[in-house]
């Protein structure tokens, strides 16, 4: 599995049990986040949030209303992603073996 991986290979990554910790959800989390496509609609969610940006007076000051941030990858059991592995990918992978497949793409 991650043994097999070395920086600089493509990587398919699936999540096949939900993690048991938050720490290990955060990891998952951050790695499927370099998925290209998941990097796109973080863009388009990003000037989603940025045209609906409200200014209003509050206290004799300009106050910017912001949409909260949404979050495309959950971590759950189920999500996949393919990502380019680098040597923090693969460290980060290591540490959540437990509850990934991965495979080379």
């Amino acid at each position: 599995m991650a043994q097999d991986i070395a920086p600089g290979d493509t990587v398919k990554i699936t999540v096949k049990h939900r993690p048991t910790s938050d720490a290990a959800r955060k990891t998952l989390v951050r790695v499927l986040s370099k998925d290209p496509a998941v990097v796109r609609e973080n863009d388009r969610l990003r000037r989603v949030r940025a045209a609906n940006e409200r200014t209003k007076q509050r206290g004799g000051r300009q106050w910017h209303v912001r949409v909260p941030k949404q979050h495309p990858v959950a971590g759950e059991r189920g999500d996949a992603g393919t990502v380019h592995a680098t040597s923090d990918v693969v460290r980060d992978l290591h540490s959540v073996r437990r509850f990934v497949d991965v495979v080379k793409a």
